[in-house]
């Protein structure tokens, strides 16, 4: 059942199958644009899947999430000229319950084809619309440190900077810059000592079109290899001073301690440990190992994690680290890796660990040293990653002209890309205007360019990404506008038509009609009588505040065989206003029967019959 407001559902919980759809049908076929009609027995949305392969893979889809039609119309844009395309149509009705139509085809026409088709006088149109993706050159790896490396390659044009990389040919994290280069130069940070990373590099270029290099292998250096070369580097340069002697004759003495003493755990000394050192407490009261107190605080994440702490005293920050497959309690160190500031001495530690795996079990240790003196480590606890969300990150639209805008975003993982542009009529957010784009490859690096946006309206922009299983991602700009500079709506196409009704009376009906370049209001402005354009007519019909480009009113205020002077107005959200010049019609003249005709030709002919009446 259905009312002009609601609708009512025998059982909220009924599994609806999809409408039924019908009349799947093209039309209006230019070089960049096609409209796709169809009908469905119940009211849903509108969708348009679309590729140019037959399998309709690489496919794209546009249409309206609006469940609000039972004749379906989508406009598809931004098509290749001369290209054959495979569709098919898609309706979800309300309650739930998908149609999918069977796949259908179309070419669009050339540049020469369209033009003509406008009657373009001869002129030839040139496609320059760019399709061919940057070509990847030179890619270097240049600069490895423990825990970073510098990404560098080149373009043969201007395009995005990014590079994805990871443990293994999954990459899993992305780091780059939109801005438009031939030269390009990536560093990455938060790398581990002494492990091998896999990347590749993308670069998109200003028409969307991306191009992704084969997969490379770089090894970040140890931990020794960085001090051996800072040291290296520092001892060629200076000659040795009083304070690097006594800091190496230090170190010396520390290396004595050390085989003197064990390493003091951080939390606890049991009784035999504490009988095994009573000969040297005097040694032990010299150099204190700092002292843990509590449990450490734990912020998690999907793929990281800070870990804080503090001491008794200034000491250094680490964190002894494994996952649970490879934590092995029999090992002298039975973690993987050691993370943390080996450098920077302070009683408050935190120490942020990058590179993790999502929904997996962590041992780590906490370790914290003074200058001279043992190490103090804690027991072994554990943390759970989260499991990994969905994001969006740098987000960055770019306007190119007043109705074309190319939307680019990054998500941490492989998703769709949609976009939904929503128009504000009057500060109010126009639903059944609503358009949906969206490309259904799976990818990291996402572009979607919209081409009908109407210069100074204000809109909402919906940036929406869904993964394989289901997660989903969403941004949203609330004011979005491609231009600041708002014209009023342009008027064309006045049309005039009117119909006596003898049976009603002889009553007039008169339907004026026109159209605007971009949604807006309709009123009509009247007088009897011939008027000049100066003249204020007198009598308007009401406001119709449906914002659209097809206007039609209807008067039936109109005498027959009366001539009438009119202005059409339109105004669009922004308040522009348009009105038209004065236009003149007539009305059509009261039928006449066969007495009448035969009465009014003998009262032309014979003047005294007047008196008769």
């Amino acid at each position: 059942m259905r009312s002009e407001h609601y609708i009512i559902f025998e059982n909220v919980l009924h599994a609806f199958d999809g409408p039924i759809i019908s009349n799947v049908n093209h039309s209006d076929i230019t070089d960049t644009t096609a409209t796709i009609t169809w009908e469905t027995d119940a009211i849903s949305n509108s969708f348009v899947e679309y590729s140019t392969n037959s399998d309709l893979s690489n496919s794209r889809e546009q249409g309206t999430d609006i469940k609000n039609y039972t004749n379906h119309s989508v406009v598809l844009i931004g098509l290749d000229s001369n290209t054959t395309y495979y569709y098919r149509v898609k309706s979800e009705r309300l309650g739930g319950g998908e149609s999918v139509s069977d796949i259908h085809s179309f070419t669009t026409l050339s540049s020469e084809e369209t033009e003509a088709s406008r009657g373009g006088g001869g002129i030839i149109v040139i496609d320059k619309t760019d399709k061919e993706a940057p070509i990847i050159n030179n890619v270097e790896i240049t600069n490895i440190t423990t825990n970073s490396a510098e990404i560098r390659w080149q373009t043969n044009e201007e395009s995005t900077s990014f590079v994805e990389y990871g443990k293994d040919t999954n990459y899993g994290s992305t780091y780059g810059s939109w801005k438009m280069t031939t030269e390009h130069i990536v560093i990455l940070n938060n790398l581990e000592p002494e492990k091998e990373y896999h990347f590749r590099v993308l670069s998109s270029d200003s028409w969307g079109n991306l191009s992704q290099s084969n997969d490379f292998v770089f090894k970040t250096i140890s931990e020794e290899e960085g001090i051996g070369k800072e040291g290296t580097s520092t001892r060629e340069k200076e000659e040795p001073t009083k304070e690097s002697i006594v800091a190496e004759a230090s170190r010396r003495a520390l290396e004595i301690l050390k085989k003197l003493m064990p390493e003091v755990s951080l939390n606890y000394l049991d009784d035999k440990i504490s009988g095994d050192l009573s000969s040297i407490d005097n040694l032990l009261n010299l150099i204190p190992p700092p002292i843990l107190s509590g449990e450490p605080k734990v912020d998690l994440e999907a793929d990281n994690v800070t870990i804080y702490w503090q001491t008794d005293k200034e000491a250094n920050s680490l964190v002894a680290i494994a996952p649970d497959d490879k934590f092995d309690p029999n090992k002298d160190d039975p973690y993987i890796q050691i993370v943390g500031d080996f450098d920077h001495y302070t009683t408050s530690h935190k120490v942020e660990i990058f590179n993790l795996k999502p929904n997996t079990i962590y041992h780590f240790q906490l370790r914290s040293k003074l200058p001279l003196g043992p190490m103090a480590k804690s027991r072994d606890f554990t943390f759970k990653t989260r499991l990994e969300n969905l994001e969006i990150t740098n987000l960055l639209p770019k306007i190119t002209d007043s109705q074309t805008a190319i939307f680019r975003w990054l998500t941490n993982k492989p998703a769709n890309s949609i976009v939904k542009i929503t128009p504000y009529r009057g500060n109010v957010l126009s639903l059944e205007e609503s358009k949906v784009i969206k490309d259904n490859n799976y990818t990291i690096v996402h572009e979607i360019k919209v081409e009908e946006f109407e210069s100074g309206v204000v809109y909402e922009v919906e940036i929406k990404s869904q993964d394989q299983d289901g997660n989903i991602a969403t941004d949203v700009l609330s004011q979005f506008s491609t231009s600041e500079d708002d014209y009023p709506p342009e008027i064309s196409h006045i049309k005039t038509d009117s119909t006596i009704f003898i049976d009603q009376g002889n009553k007039i009906q008169t339907i004026i009609s026109w159209l605007t370049n971009e949604p807006s209001t309709s009123r009509v402005y009247y007088q009897e009588g011939v008027h000049r354009g100066d003249k204020d007519l007198v009598s308007k019909t009401p406001l119709n505040t449906d914002y659209t480009r097809e206007h039609i009113v209807v008067i039936t205020k109109f005498k027959p065989g009366t001539v009438y002077s009119f202005r059409v107005e339109s105004i669009d959200s922004g308040g522009n206003r348009s009105l038209s010049r004065v236009h003149t019609l007539m009305t059509p003249k009261q039928k006449e029967s066969i007495f009448q005709m035969i009465l009014r030709i003998l009262e032309d002919t014979f003047g005294w019959l007047r008196k008769l009446r």
